[in-house]
């Protein structure tokens, strides 16, 4: 596809320009035309291109070929070569956005999906400022918009073009549809928040009349004057900003009132937290010079811009600032708004003082080309420091006041300690982020989280190793910084906080009401974002390294709404959700996926459960035997993990996943361990079992107790080490030491579950096992399943070759345990010969059996 525009002073001039010229298929009109002098340029157009699609709006500038004009009217000829449009109007009623939206999208909703339109250009006429319930239909429908809503000085005059006419109140859409359509879009607004929070006290439509209780005109004085009287030129450039219902709202001064108020462009509540906006292009130019760059190495067809009337960024017609950069990529064509759409994560928002643009494509390659680097001409920068300096100082302490009145550091008990120790405890010295107590302190007493992230970078311990603490911790500010700057661009528009939980890990509060997919969605695209950028090392010789992340995202509420986790409750659900996207190898995971569909509740109360079960020696050990499978004689028992919860015995299956995620899991290792180890000394022709998974093997304590375990005892061959879940071993190189430790100690080796999975045969025979213990799921059928029974036989073959025992679970029934018998599998174990029994059962028994 391609676009050209032409501008044209009068119609006379365009019917001159239009000889010759080929008919398009989308025609867009923007004019500083009153409604009736446009009339005759609509008539016009459906004369001598009746087939093209022709939208248009009022517009008080407009851009043709990269030159912003102000008089006339631009025509924008757009030839679509692999896609096609499809076009609808609708009545706009402020009193009934949503109605109003649904009726103008529903036509291209009752498509079929694999003729949803990529991307929607919207224009819309309204004497008011557009109501954000107009957008509900794309939030809920995932459409992509842009566009504007038009507007001329003179209001009354203000329309809009859809095909041969002219309208007021009314809104449009064009849908362009393409199977390798590419889009890309993105907003720029050139303002920083600057001082307090303060409280809309009285409002009435768009006159703000006081703010915290003082007159309107007042605090801006106060402010921005010391007190003195201030033009309305200069406090047009101090906006007002909220968030309304999640959408952003910059409300520009317009007219002092003559009781002190103000005649604000937008609406502001009463009960608004609004703080100061300064519009300044300095604060962002070199920050959105990369993404410039980077959509002109993608080769867009055609840039079509839609910025606010507000923004001087032309200079006798030539752009300036970053219009001037777009424009380096293509000849600009677009138009001047009163209020800019831009569709994110979250939905449709309506934008003030921002430059939007749509860049599409239609070969859909995604092939980058080698582009000139975007220049910045004369630019003064000096400002942006300050300003970001601001902006932070003034971020760090409203985070930092938050924390400090959710801790309850104001109390008396603090009253003598000096400020800066009252503060610091409150920071990560090394960032200047927030810290873990810090969000501990928030998420007990302050009910304003919605969402948590917890991102953790999984290569940590590498850079630590490889280039020193230093780096790593340099890295680890690299990644805070990347993620404040994404997550602070108006494109995203969300409140958050930072803090530091761990060496490796940061979180990220999310204090927005907005829908768990869409904070997922933008999480993920985030950490994929983060893995393929680079990050640089603050070593003499500069290397490039890349992050790998897991990502954990908890939500205190549902899709629908609905309670799913309290706020208090939020990092433990975060971190249990990024341990299984881990484990899985998923790059985030959501607290409302997790399989384990137990509240916080219980599952903390478990928790609690098994730290009193440990205090009370209530963790157990059951043994079930094994025989050998030739003369029936009892051979050992393996040591079996139960709880004694309110009286009961329960199996671990309903904790043990949990327990694992806690410093529990190793306190439940070291009991089982030391009743093992009773038993043996107690009763020296004893032979015990005991399962040990690789997360044991991974935890310090864990592998200090059982070395200190073989040093007392002189085992010789009556423990074994039944590795459970032996799918989880990445790498054998590192397990392999610490097993052949084990064994010239004297403990023997099992391969527990063998057969469950996908298990890697050559490196599990590489570890020289004593044991295969195969397992149920190809056992308990293989009385009625001849190809399970051929495999048994099989692995049983294999594994003497080898010199290793063989050992079969799930012995249910006799038949099973004959052909198990006839195979000449070594030892068998299953309810039909013993059930797990007591510690005391089990051992009576041995007792007559020795007997």
């Amino acid at each position: 596809m391609h676009s050209i525009s032409i501008h044209c002073p009068s119609i006379d001039d365009l019917i001159q320009k239009l000889e010759g010229v080929q008919p398009p298929d989308l025609i867009q009109l923007y004019g500083t035309l009153a409604i009736k002098e446009a009339k005759p340029w609509a008539i016009y157009l459906s004369q001598r291109f009746p087939e093209a699609c022709r939208i248009g709006m009022a517009s008080q500038r407009h851009i043709s070929n990269g030159h912003v004009k102000s008089d006339g009217a631009t025509l924008i000829l757009s030839y679509f070569e692999k896609s096609h449009l499809v076009h609808h109007s609708a009545v706009y009623d402020g009193n009934q956005a949503d109605q109003s939206g649904q009726s103008l999208f529903a036509p291209f909703l009752a498509e079929k999906e694999e003729k949803q339109a990529n991307v929607y250009i919207v224009l819309v006429d309204s004497k008011d400022a557009i109501q954000d319930e107009f957008f509900n239909v794309s939030q809920q429908h995932d459409l992509t918009i842009s566009g504007g809503r038009a507007g001329i000085f003179d209001y009354e005059n203000s329309w809009v073009l859809y095909q041969d006419k002219l309208y007021q109140n009314q809104s449009i859409a064009v849908g362009i549809t393409g199977k390798h359509l590419m889009q890309q879009r993105d907003v720029f607004v050139d303002n920083i928040a600057i001082g307090r929070r303060m409280l809309v006290t009285a409002s009435e439509g768009k006159v703000i009349k006081q703010i915290d209780h003082l007159p309107a005109q007042q605090i801006y004085q106060r402010y921005l004057s010391n007190g003195e009287k201030i033009s309305i030129t200069l406090a047009n450039r101090f906006a007002l900003t909220t968030v309304h219902n999640n959408v952003e709202i910059n409300a520009v001064p317009l007219r002092w009132e003559s009781d002190g108020g103000i005649l604000m462009s937008e609406a502001l509540p009463e009960g608004a937290s609004v703080k100061f906006l300064y519009f300044h292009p300095a604060q962002s130019l070199h920050s959105i010079t990369p993404k410039i760059q980077h959509l002109n190495e993608q080769r867009p067809d055609s840039i079509f811009v839609f910025s606010c009337i507000s923004r001087e960024d032309f200079i006798d017609e030539q752009p300036t600032d970053k219009l001037s950069l777009l424009n380096q990529v293509l000849p600009l064509h677009g138009t001047y708004c009163f209020g800019e759409f831009f569709t994110t994560q979250f939905g449709t928002r309506i934008m003030q003082h921002a430059l939007t643009y749509l860049a599409v494509n239609e070969s859909g390659c995604g092939l980058k080309r080698e582009a000139e680097p975007i220049q910045i001409a004369n630019e003064d920068d000096s400002l942006a420091p300050m300003f970001n300096l601001i902006s932070n100082a003034f971020q760090d302490l409203e985070q930092e006041h938050a924390s400090l009145v959710s801790s309850n550091v104001t109390s008396k008990n603090d009253a003598s300690n000096n400020e800066t120790s009252r503060n610091d405890w409150l920071h990560d010295l090394q960032t200047g982020l927030l810290n873990r107590f810090s969000l501990l302190g928030r998420l007990s007493n302050k009910e304003d989280i919605f969402h948590l992230a917890v991102l953790r970078i999984r290569n940590f311990r590498l850079i630590n190793q490889q280039y020193g603490y230093n780096t790593a911790d340099d890295l680890f500010a690299q990644l805070a910084h990347y993620l404040k700057r994404r997550l602070s661009t108006n494109s995203v528009g969300i409140e958050f906080t930072c803090y530091r939980l761990s060496a490796n890990e940061i979180a990220v509060s999310i204090h927005s009401d907005i829908a768990p997919k869409k904070i997922v969605r933008l999480f993920r695209n985030l950490a994929e974002d983060i893995e393929s950028q680079e990050f640089s090392t603050i070593n003499k010789i500069e290397h490039l390294l890349t992050l790998s992340l897991s990502v954990g995202m908890a939500s205190a509420f549902d899709e629908l709404g609905e309670p799913l986790c309290e706020q208090a409750h939020l990092l433990i659900k975060a971190s249990e959700a990024r341990r299984f996207a881990q484990i899985n190898n998923q790059p985030i995971y959501w607290n409302g996926d997790l399989q384990d569909h137990a509240t916080s509740e219980e599952n903390l109360d478990w928790i609690l459960k098994i730290r009193k079960a440990l205090e009370n020696d209530d963790i157990l050990a059951f043994f079930q035997p094994y025989y050998d499978s030739q003369t029936g004689e009892e051979v050992g028992a393996e040591a079996l993990l139960r709880a004694r919860i309110d009286g009961k015995i329960v199996s671990p299956a309903f904790f043990l996943d949990l327990i694992k995620q806690t410093q529990l899991y190793a306190k439940i290792t070291l009991a089982m361990l030391s009743k093992c180890e009773r038993i043996l000394n107690t009763y020296p022709n004893v032979h015990v079992a005991l399962n040990l998974s690789v997360l044991d093997f991974k935890h310090y304590a864990t592998l200090k107790a059982l070395r200190e375990f073989f040093k007392r005892n002189h085992v010789n061959g009556r423990l074994t080490l039944e590795i459970t879940e032996s799918e989880s071993i990445k790498d054998y190189e590192w397990i392999s030491p610490i097993i052949n430790e084990f064994r010239e100690a004297g403990a023997l080796l099992a391969i527990d579950d063998f057969g469950a999975g996908y298990s890697n045969l050559e490196k599990l025979i590489a570890l020289n096992p004593d044991i295969l213990k195969l397992d149920g799921c190809i056992v308990k059928t293989i009385d009625t399943d001849e190809k399970l029974r051929k495999l048994v036989q099989h692995i049983n073959s294999l594994a003497h070759s080898l010199g290793i025992k063989t050992q079969a679970e799930f012995v249910h029934n006799s038949a099973v345990k004959q052909l198990l018998v006839d195979l000449k599998i070594d030892y068998l174990q299953g309810f039909h010969l013993c059930e797990p029994l007591s510690e005391s059962e089990w051992l009576e028994q041995y007792n007559d059996e020795t007997n």
